[in-house]
């Protein structure tokens, strides 16, 4: 609050001088009081302390008022002088630099109208001026002492913006750019009119909003206002110099726009840091609440109808939007004449493309129709299909829900399938192991007994003597056995020691041997016993699928049914392939029953030979040969197969050998197959190693160990027959390194050396016996050279005088004559 009487008339400010600026602080006193002074009577009047001295003196008559300053007032402006000579230099700076950029500012927040330009500003907010600038803002807002205008001149008291100004000045807030340039517009007008009031209405556009109208708007003098004849003649270089300058200004105006934006910024910094500096907490938090109250306030004010209630300050000084460009109409000089050929022949082309464009739509209608019938014509089919369709589906509901049940009911199964089927292997393989070994171990033990014989050492008892003599006794009370069960049978040929196999058992073995299977059989028949027959039988399950065949064929043929038929019976199949034992009983599985249900199957009576080539289950039953009887076969290879017998070997090859000539798949490419015959070679390997062994005695003490030699090296040559059995099955190659490189080079003619010469011609006419014929034709094989050789040397050491070698010589020849020597 002041603390002078305010006159009343209006009091006008200091006039604009670098000396005000020095005085500034000291209007600013704390704890003054005023003091009234009669005014002395002299000629020449005393210079007064304040600056409206005089217009006191005339109307208080004489009296003035003088200011009685405290000395904490003298302390303050002491310190005020001190601080403002240090800073000064660097205050002018601040200031010419603020009223530079507040120029520009006060450019940016007006828009001024012309006929050739129009200039927008954005009000951003109120504008804090400091210093001169404020001065420099202000300084036109009221007349000065220096001007002409009369005293008597006053606003009206009661004008609504006024009272607007006056209570924005009073509750404390800073004037901004726009509101001091409504003021000078406003004094201005006032000045222009001579009335003793301030239009409210300024000049507004179409849409009514209203406008800041610079001095220069009203100034009526310029000649460039009233409308002039265009006397130019090259209007469109006028034109495009108009569009030149216009988008230089733009660029222009782009690059101001941005320098402004980085000086705002920075004066809005510089500003906040002055206010922080002068202004304390408390009195930011009244100024601010202040402002809110006059806000609220003015938000209510309706001056004169001009601005609806409600709306701020701000916004009734909003610029005006850019008026919408002027159309020109054209030039009568510039246009060209166009003829009516012309005029026709665009007519036509339009046409033309109409047409085009016609016969476009009528060819998309088209098409449109034919889709139309074709839906409707599928819509109908559909229909007429819905019902099979229907019963269809529910088809396939059912034979899913089977399926799914059969493969449940076969996953549960098959584990005891493989139970069963792992005890039968186990079951034949014991017995197989046992009787090989029993074999090896009676060649064991007489190779030592002829050993301890031709040493001449004494025998002790013991415990191992004790069991090898038990072991002789019954291995001889089985050579006697079998050496009169041949003598029952005449019509058999010559026998020969050693070609006879080994295999009898006592009873008791083959009564726990008989039972064993026979629980395997029955076990076999219950696994199975709480299942119906859809689910358990070939018949029954090849009926289902025979069904589906016949309803969808090519359903069927997609979901390779075909293929899969094989792996869903393979768990039945193999339950009835259980007992199922080639190498000790001639069984053909042609002859079984799951055989023939399979070759039953989807049997059609109308069928050709070129329908059974469309059939997709024409190879069910090699398929199943393939994947279920080859794998069994391997397993009994593995576990029961002896290559010593030759029963079992003959019937080994005659099974596989039917196998692989009746079944096209059962070839090279053959996985299983493939498998069959690795184990096929891995037994023989086994045989040639650990059943094979030819004692070697000089000839002066062969005799009296003849018998022994004689078996063993018969056995050797029956183990070579077994192995050139599977000539044509195995492979040429792998069949003779075994047998000619292995058994008959390194055992055989070792044993021929030791003998005499026509016995040794008799055995090599056996071993010829062995060998293929196929391997005889043409060149000598370079396994049978060493043979060759060894025959020659025999026949040269026979007699020819002696009738007891004419059969040995005959040998001879006929073995020279197959086997051409080096």
């Amino acid at each position: 609050m002041s603390l002078f009487n305010k006159p009343k008339r209006n009091i006008r400010r200091r006039p604009f001088n670098d000396e005000d600026e020095d005085n500034e602080n000291r209007m600013e006193v704390e704890d003054t009081q005023p003091v009234k002074v009669k005014a002395k009577k002299k000629d020449k009047p005393k210079q007064t302390l304040l600056s409206f001295g005089e217009e006191l003196e005339e109307a208080d008559d004489g009296e003035v008022f003088k200011v009685k300053k405290s000395s904490r007032s003298k302390k303050l402006m002491k310190q005020l002088d001190h601080e403002r000579r240090k800073k000064k230099g660097e205050e002018k700076m601040q200031v010419d630099s603020e009223q530079a950029n507040m120029s520009i500012k006060q450019e940016k927040d007006l828009e001024i109208k012309t006929d050739d330009l129009v200039v927008k500003i954005k009000n951003t907010g109120p504008l804090i001026l400091n210093g001169r600038a404020a001065l420099a803002a202000g300084k036109d807002d009221y007349t000065s002492d220096e001007e002409d205008e009369p005293r008597n001149h006053k606003f009206r008291k009661n004008t609504d913006k006024a009272d607007t100004m006056k209570i924005l000045l009073e509750s404390g807030c800073i004037p901004d750019a726009a509101m001091i340039h409504a003021a000078r517009k406003r004094r201005q007008k006032a000045r222009e009119l001579g009335t003793d009031y301030i239009p409210i209405e300024e000049a507004s556009d179409d849409k009514g909003k209203l406008r800041l109208i610079r001095e220069e708007d009203h100034d009526r003098s310029d000649d460039d206002s009233q409308d002039r004849i265009d006397m130019t003649v090259n209007t469109e270089a006028r034109d495009k110099e108009k569009r030149r300058e216009a988008f230089l200004a733009s660029q222009v105006s782009n690059k101001l726009s941005d320098e402004e934006s980085e000086n705002d910024n920075e004066e809005e910094e510089w500003e906040a840091q002055q206010i922080r500096k002068g202004v304390t907490g408390a009195q930011i938090a009244a100024a601010h609440q202040d402002s809110m109250i006059q806000q609220q306030y003015s938000m209510g004010l309706n001056v004169n109808q001009m601005v609806a209630p409600g709306v701020p300050l701000e916004m009734v000084m909003m610029p005006a939007p850019p008026p919408p460009p002027s159309i020109q109409p054209p030039d009568p000089t510039k246009v060209v004449p166009v003829t009516p050929q012309e005029v026709i022949s665009k007519m036509r082309a339009r046409l033309d493309s109409l047409r085009e464009v016609h016969r476009r739509h009528q060819l998309d209608q088209h098409q449109l129709e034919q889709e139309l019938d074709q839906t409707v014509k599928e819509l109908d089919e559909g229909e007429a299909r819905a019902p099979q369709l229907a019963q269809r589906f529910r088809y396939y509901q059912e034979l899913r829900g089977y399926v799914t049940d059969l493969v449940e009911c076969l996953d549960e199964k098959l584990p005891l399938v493989i139970g069963l089927e792992q005890r039968w292997l186990d079951l034949y393989g014991e017995r197989s192991v046992e009787l090989m070994e029993r074999r090896r171990q009676d060649t064991r033990d007489q190779a030592e007994e002829i050993t301890t014989t031709a040493r001449g050492q004494a025998v002790r008892r013991g415990p191992e003597v004790e069991a090898r003599i038990r072991r002789a006794t019954e291995r001889e009370g089985r050579r006697a056995r079998r050496r009169r069960a041949r003598e029952l049978a005449p019509t058999l040929p010559k026998h020969i020691d050693g070609m006879s196999s080994d295999d009898e058992v006592t009873e008791q073995q083959n009564l726990a041997f008989k039972q064993a299977k026979e629980e395997i059989d029955n076990e076999g028949k219950e696994i199975f016993a709480d299942v119906m027959d859809d689910y358990c039988t070939l018949r029954g399950i090849l009926a289902k699928l025979e069904l589906w065949r016949e309803t969808d064929i090519d359903a069927y043929m997609e979901a390779y049914v075909s293929l899969c038929i094989p792996k869903i019976l393979s768990p039945l199949i193999r339950l009835q392939l259980i007992t199922w034992n080639p190498i000790m009983e001639s069984a053909d599985i042609e002859r079984t029953k799951w055989y023939n249900t399979l070759l039953l199957y989807a049997l059609d009576k109308k069928e050709t030979e070129d329908s059974l080539k469309r059939d997709p289950d024409v190879r069910l039953v090699p398929f199943t040969v393939e994947k279920v009887v080859i794998p069994k076969l391997t397993a009994i290879v593995e576990k029961i197969w002896d290559p010593m017998s030759t029963s079992q070997t003959l019937r080994l090859v005659g099974t596989v050998n039917r196998l692989i000539r009746d079944y096209p798949n059962l070839n090279e490419t053959s996985k299983p197959l493939e498998s069959l015959f690795n184990a096929i070679l891995e037994k023989v390997k086994a045989a040639v190693e650990n059943d094979v062994f030819i004692p070697i005695f000089p000839k002066q003490v062969l005799d009296n160990r003849h018998q022994f030699f004689q078996r063993q090296f018969a056995m050797a040559v029956k183990l070579l027959r077994n192995l050139l059995s599977w000539q044509g099955l195995l492979g040429d190659a792998q069949l003779k390194n075994l047998a000619l490189g292995s058994l008959l080079n390194r055992y055989l003619l070792a044993g021929l050396r030791v003998s005499s010469a026509p016995d040794a011609l008799f055995k090599a006419n056996m071993i010829m016996s062995t060998l293929p014929r196929a391997w005889l034709q043409g060149e000598t094989i370079e396994h049978l050279r060493m043979f060759a050789t060894l025959i020659q040397q025999l026949s040269e050491q026979l007699d020819q005088a002696n009738p007891a070698h004419n059969e040995a010589w005959d040998y001879s020849k006929s073995i020279l004559k197959i086997i051409k020597p080096l």
